[in-house]
Parts: C-alpha cells; structure tokens; sequence
C-alpha cells in the first residue's frame, strides 16, 4: 500500500481509520478476551446496531446462537495460531428477511508481530446464493427434460415386454413356462421401480435435517438388501465397516448412490464373483469404496461410464436388469450432496468405485439448517 508518510506522516492513521470506516464490508476486530473494539459503518449496516453500543461486547453475540460454538472456536484459533477460517451463517435483517451472510475470520497483529486480537470481515452474499440456486435448478431441470423423452422411449419398452408376455402367459397352458415368464415380468417392473426411485432422489434435490441418517446404521440396512439380492447369484459379499460415532450422512440421496453402484457390480459377475464395501471416515470425509471382480472396464468405457442410457452390457431382454441409469442417477446425486466418486477398473479383473463425500461438524450443522 503506497501512503507518501513522509510528506503527510499525521494523515497516515487517519487514512486507515476512514478506509476500515468506509469499505464496503462489515469489519469488526476485537480484544484477546474476543470482546469488540472495532465497529464500521458497514458493520452497523448490515446489524442495525451503532458502534458506540456495540464496542466492549462479545463478538460472539452477533452470531447466531447455531453457529456459536464453530464460531469460538474460529476466533480462538485465529488468536492462539494465526489460522484464517470461512464462517457462514444467517442473519435477519431490520425487515425479518434472513440474509445469507459469509465472514473471515483473521488474527489482528501488533507492529511486533504480536497477536493481539482477532477480526471479521463479513460479506452478503445472499444474492449469490439465490442465483447459484436458480442456475442450479435450472440445469437440473434442463437435464430432466433432456432424459424425458429417452426415458419415455425406456419405459414403452419395458411396458410393451410386459404387456406381450402376460398376453404370452394368459395363452400358454404350460405351468412351468407361465411361471418362468411372469418371473421375467416381475423382473422388469423391479427395474421400472429402481428408475423411478433414483429419478425422485435426483429430484428432490438438497437434503435436509429430516433426511439424515447415521452412517453405520445405513450401511448395516443396505448390506442386508444386498445380501437377500446375491442369494444363489454365487457371490461372496464383504462389508468392511469400523466402529465410528454417529455420523450423519443424507440418507435418501446416500442410499440410492451405494444401491445402483452395487446393483452395477453385481450385474458385472453374472458368473458369481466377489462384492466388497470399505468404509472410512476421517476428519474431512466419508469415504465408501465398492469393488467386484467382474469383467472390468477399458478406458473408453470408464469415461462414459456416468452418461444416461449408456450401458456395457447392451441390448438385453425383458428379464435384463441394465438400464444404463443407474450410474448416470448415482453421478447425479454426488453432485447433488457435494460428493465425488471416482473408478478404478482393469479388463478382466474387476472395478473399484469410489465415493468421497465432505464431512465436517460445520457442514454438517449447515445441512440440518438448510430446507
């Protein structure tokens, strides 16, 4: 910052006085006990609160009482180890409408180099948050419209299979090949059933406090499914889960995500195979990794594997299980709830896929907010 000090060495501190004043952002800083010392116009703004009232409080008691203990704990890093930290949280303004607002928190050093308070520079990003809503609403409702008609054109295939085969059965006077085709009917409404649930979970777009679930008890309830799934199939299932706390996970958007991975592992090994499920978490993320033995995948297919409708496995009858969704609505989910998943795979030795979702106390407290 060019200040000509020499020439005009009075009107240094005065100049940063009115800059911090007048910038365009709410800046408050405090003492070592976090109680306020700096108030700016744009502070008393966005709070409705002038500075002479405000200085000598507890920072802590701008921010809302859900947000309070990651708040804390921002400042006291900022002051006992120089960490600079994002906090997000809600405020209600003069007219009761809640604003989205997003702070830095800073140490405040001494000419010395000594620590000897912290701030925050607090933004309004409401208006941000709105569009980055609407674009995505729209993207995903431009997407939705771009699968209608190849769905429609899915499922008046399905539907046709269905309807000549129990014509089939109604004429046939063989038990045996009665049942065997309605088998195959069956077999073709569950794969409706599994792509109109994907297609709602996609829909129903952000999870929230209602939709959690505990990690644990989640992968439990899907192992179960999954093993009544591979009876008789010849496929040895492996869940490789520790003993975690409670760890919320969105359960709709989690459990469609795992179920249509796992339902593409177990249709690579129509000869039987091995299914596995790892389960980690650390201090960032969950991290789930699905493996089988089946016939893998080249490298073409691995950067195609995510669009709709596109399949390995090809045209199949009425009894064939691919859709050619699955992946594509497990893709989309990720987006969704911030996940990534990532595939390893070799021809003929099987695929690894891999979902890493964000998990922090932070998220997830703003996830339980968030409706």
């Amino acid at each position: 910052m060019r200040i000509d000090e020499a020439m005009h060495p009075e009107s240094s501190e005065a100049y940063f006085r009115e800059l911090c004043e007048q910038i365009g952002v709410a800046l408050v800083a405090t003492d070592l006990a976090l109680n306020i010392q700096t108030w700016n116009a744009a502070a008393g703004r966005m709070f409705g609160a002038a500075a002479d009232r405000m200085f000598g409080t507890p920072v802590i008691s701008v921010i809302p009482q859900d947000r309070r203990i990651p708040a804390e704990r921002m400042f006291r890093e900022a002051i006992t180890s120089g960490e600079i930290s994002e906090l997000e949280f809600q405020h209600r303004d003069s007219h009761g409408e809640a604003r989205e607002l997003s702070g830095t928190i800073a140490p405040v050093a001494s000419e010395s180099g000594v620590r000897i308070g912290a701030s925050i520079c607090i933004r309004d990003i409401t208006r941000r948050i709105h569009l980055q809503a609407e674009v995505h609403e729209s993207r995903k409702m431009a997407s939705l419209g771009a699968m209608a008609g190849a769905i429609a054109h899915h499922f008046n295939n399905i539907l046709g299979g269905v309807v000549t085969s129990i014509d089939f059965a109604g004429d046939c006077s063989d038990l045996a090949v009665t049942k065997r085709v309605l088998g195959q009917t069956s077999r073709a409404l569950m794969r409706a059933s599994v792509l109109v649930n994907g297609l709602l979970a996609f829909a129903e777009g952000t999870p929230c406090a209602d939709d959690l679930s505990d990690l644990t008890e989640l992968m439990n309830e899907l192992a179960d499914e999954l093993e009544k799934e591979i009876a008789g199939r010849n496929i040895e299932f492996t869940l490789a889960l520790p003993t975690l706390p409670v760890v919320p996970v969105p359960r709709t958007q989690l459990w469609t995500m795992l179920r249509n991975i796992a339902q593409n592992a177990i249709e690579a090994m129509p000869d039987g195979g091995s299914l596995r499920m790892d389960v980690s978490v650390n201090e960032s993320a969950v991290i789930i990794a699905i493996s089988d033995t089946g016939h893998g995948l080249d490298k073409d297919a691995q950067s195609r594997i995510f669009e709709p409708f596109w399949s390995t496995k090809g045209d199949r009858t009425l009894g064939a299980t691919a859709t050619g969704m699955g992946l594509a609505i497990a893709h989309g989910l990720a987006q969704v709830i911030g996940a990534t998943i990532t595939v390893s795979s070799e021809v003929g030795k099987g695929s690894t896929f891999t979902v890493t979702i964000p998990h922090s106390p932070e998220r997830q407290q703003a996830l339980g907010t968030r409706h």
